[in-house]
């Protein structure tokens, strides 16, 4: 019985064997802005990705035409990533500035804003099944969205799926991340937010998670995925990996349902593709093989690339070194704290709930969230490496003086006497006051992750 009692407490306890690391990790990521005239109006007439492809600049469709989307190769290093993307940001702004346009760097576009959608199959039969008010959320919110390597042996290619395995070291690993990245995403939220004002009226600090979550958490009905939160809602931890895998089944297999409850054949995407391309929660497997992070806002390439070491370094942490993530009833001040090779965060219910909630709505200005905040930072700080640690200074900077990119805004609107709703004048200044300092970000966070290269 003590031998059988050892053997299962080596699998639930792994140790990382070894010198070296397993693996290293692919980082990869996609930003989407919005495309303004020269009065700061949006512009749906799609010229300016025209002229991009025709300067051979990897750009990408969004789902409205007021929005482009840049990609970038995926790299072990951050910085490498880092500066794949902003080559190619750059160019496409240098681009925009050229021919009369600009690039809003936010997530939601201040003033009016009547989307113009691209015609293809799967926006048509999402809007049919969310329905055609909520879909037009859509296209009123830009992301970021950042992309982790799943550990090795987790992901089948072939099936493009999870591969189920009894090596409790990969089953842990990847559940760890995967819940820690719920747990992270309040913080995570909060530091992105940018999206104060929507069709020159305020919903939240955090307007895009209200209208693209939505749901009773946070108190908006009217988001994209209010009524199907199994498809767009942040996600509650799973605790073993059948139950991850039984709940991607399930979700793959109600989308199915969906469509063919609306009358809706089933698109090439689902009868060739993966049983994770029905999914768009905050937090998700990638049929692409990633554990990808999307529920935070587009915002400036210097708090981008904060965020982006916190995330990375975090799961680094877990992946490598085959930590375990438990969740446990805590005090907030008590989380992410490490003992051995255990890290313990809040229950779900409550980060769900009540941090998903003060983020959407308080941001920095709670003092739950805050106190949350930095229990993160004290477990984060210790596993950025030194030369990265430059790049969380407008992190700290934000926590210093509990003002986000959201906060400014509304400061700049208070100070010019709007409340909670502004003039469209006013939000095509905005728009373009902001896409002004777009090029002078780029520049300083290019060279910041060129030092880290080493040059």
């Amino acid at each position: 019985m003590i031998d059988q009692t050892q053997k299962l407490s080596k699998r639930y306890f792994p140790k990382r064997e070894g010198v070296k690391p397993l693996k290293r990790s692919l980082s990869g990521y996609e930003t989407e802005m919005f495309v303004l005239n020269e009065e700061g109006m949006l512009d749906h007439s799609g010229q300016l990705l025209k002229k991009a492809k025709k300067k051979s600049i990897d750009v990408k469709k969004e789902c409205a035409k007021s929005m482009v989307e840049i990609v970038c190769m995926p790299h072990k290093r951050l910085s490498s990533t880092g500066l794949n993307l902003l080559d190619r940001l750059i160019r496409m702004n240098e681009l925009a500035e050229q021919e009369g346009y600009a690039l809003y760097p936010f997530s939601t576009y201040p003033g009016l804003n009547e989307a113009v959608f691209r015609k293809k199959e799967d926006y048509a039969i999402q809007q049919k099944i969310l329905g055609k008010s909520r879909f037009r959320n859509a296209g009123l919110c830009c992301g970021f969205h950042q992309h982790y390597t799943l550990p090795r042996g987790a992901f089948d290619k072939k099936t493009q799926f999870l591969r189920y395995s009894v090596n409790s070291k990969i089953n842990r690993t990847l559940l760890g991340s995967y819940n820690l990245l719920i747990a992270m995403d309040p913080i995570l939220t909060t530091f992105l937010q940018s999206s104060p004002y929507v069709n020159n009226r305020f919903l939240a600090k955090d307007s895009r998670m209200l209208l693209y979550r939505g749901g009773k958490k946070l108190k908006f009905q009217e988001g994209l995925y209010s009524h199907h939160q199994f498809f767009g809602g942040l996600p509650p931890y799973k605790q073993t990996m059948k139950d991850l895998l039984s709940t991607l089944q399930r979700r793959y297999h109600r989308w199915k349902e969906l469509l063919l409850e609306g009358g809706l054949e089933l698109p090439a995407s689902l009868k060739k593709g993966s049983p994770l391309d029905s999914c768009w929660n905050p937090v998700r497997i990638n049929s692409k093989g990633t554990l990808e992070y999307r529920g935070g806002d587009m915002n400036y390439p210097s708090v981008l690339f904060g965020v982006s070491t916190l995330i990375k370094f975090a799961l680094r942490k877990i992946q490598q070194d085959f930590m375990m993530v438990i969740p446990l009833d805590m005090e907030l001040k008590d989380a992410f704290k490490v003992e051995k090779n255990l890290l313990f965060i809040p229950p779900h219910a409550l980060v769900r709930k009540r941090l998903q909630r003060h983020s959407a709505y308080d941001g920095l200005a709670s003092k739950d969230l805050r106190m949350y905040i930095k229990a993160f930072l004290r477990f984060t700080k210790k596993e950025v490496y030194t030369r990265y640690r430059p790049l969380l200074s407008p992190i700290f900077e934000m926590v210093d003086k509990k003002q986000s990119i959201s906060d400014r805004i509304l400061k700049k609107a208070r100070r010019r006497g709007y409340g909670k709703t502004i003039p469209s004048s006013f939000a095509k200044e905005l728009g373009l006051f902001y896409s002004s300092k777009l090029s002078r970000d780029l520049k300083k966070t290019r060279h910041a992750l060129l030092r880290i290269e080493g040059y």
